[in-house]
């Protein structure tokens, strides 16, 4: 089977299924032909009441993430089902504490992600189906069950088409993100922009920056990793794009910039509202931003959820969410549809310790 990427402009929506307004700043958008969300099986309920088990491990950098908990949790409630959560922190250790605290509490359905990968949380998945729980995945892949997750390469070449014709295919460009290995879908994305440089030959990738993990200071690493990226490249044409793959690395580098009085593209992967604010300012560097609608993927996640707890079939399939793209003309609109988005996640989500 073949796969294409195809590219249109739309706007980015601020959820599906559930009836949020459209959040009405235009997006170009990237997205595999096949295995998109909106080929899951329509969820018609049968009645039955379903309890639905989700860690609540997002941490204060993670908004995208607690963007989808919430819409996972409203898709559960809305539909006559009951959320059993576990607050937890951002790590795969602590994922996967809160679910098999989870199995013990009474659920019909586990919602596993988003660090954690297939191989790490087969052992509760085993567990799970021999009490008879459903499992589902949430930005994961998850063994014999299906998940919904980020388009990583569709993302990644996302980044590579803009970046290329901005920088008309010439020029040295760096990768920063979390460590490598802490999320998988940024070593993906890392990966396939590195390839896609590979063979341009006026283009130069420099070694990648390590970024931390999401329980540490990230914006402070990110500008302090990025001063010592322009301080051992001294020379203001040795670089003409930094590619951070996580908003507050992006933060950081932009910060580190304007303290050093140096000029570069900044491209960012992930919204939030500190992201979007600094974007939208006339002298920030940050001139595009790819984003995950984590919001869709937590509607779809709830439907699926919901679907199996009522004993429906659903394929076992890796669903993919549309990529989100905008500019930095675009960044002020964003930004009130997005906080609008976060005040209703703050607002559910404390009812369960989020």
């Amino acid at each position: 089977m073949q796969e294409h990427i195809g590219f249109n402009r739309r706007q980015i929506l601020a959820g599906l299924g559930a009836g949020i307004a459209a959040a009405g700043a235009l997006a170009a958008t990237a997205q595999s032909a096949y295995a998109l969300t909106s080929e899951i099986p329509r969820f018609v309920s049968n009645g039955k009441k379903v309890k639905v088990g989700l860690g609540l491990c997002y941490g204060p950098f993670n908004q995208p993430w607690r963007r989808g908990c919430w819409r996972i949790a409203q898709t559960v409630l809305d539909n006559g089902g009951e959320l059993v959560t576990v607050r937890g922190e951002p790590s795969k250790q602590s994922e996967q504490d809160s679910a098999r605290q989870l199995l013990d509490r009474g659920i019909d359905v586990l919602v596993l992600g988003i660090y954690s990968q297939e191989s790490e949380t087969a052992y509760i998945v085993e567990e799970a189906h021999r009490r008879g729980i459903k499992t589902v995945g949430f930005m994961v892949p998850v063994k014999d069950s299906p998940s919904v997750q980020e388009d990583t390469w569709a993302t990644g070449t996302a980044m590579g088409y803009w970046l290329q014709n901005k920088l008309s295919r010439q020029g040295t460009i760096i990768q920063t993100a979390e460590d490598r290995g802490f999320y998988t879908p940024f070593d993906q994305e890392v990966d396939q922009l590195e390839v896609m440089t590979k063979f341009e030959p006026r283009m130069k990738m420099l070694p990648f920056m390590t970024g931390s993990t999401s329980t540490s200071d990230q914006i402070s690493k990110g500008r302090e990793n990025a001063l010592s990226l322009l301080q051992s490249n001294p020379d203001p044409e040795s670089l003409q794009a930094i590619v951070s793959w996580w908003w507050p690395l992006t933060v950081g580098a932009s910060q580190a910039l304007t303290q050093m009085g140096r000029k570069a593209l900044v491209v960012n992967h992930y919204f939030s509202d500190q992201l979007l604010s600094e974007m939208a300012s006339p002298d920030s560097p940050i001139a595009f931003s790819t984003d995950v609608p984590y919001h869709t993927a937590g509607d779809k996640i709830g439907e699926i959820a919901l679907a199996l707890g009522q004993g429906q079939e659903v394929p076992n399939h890796t669903y993919r969410v549309p990529v989100t793209a905008i500019e930095k003309s675009e960044a002020a609109g964003a930004l009130q549809d997005l906080k609008a988005m976060d005040q209703k996640a703050i607002e559910l989500l404390k009812t369960y310790g989020g």
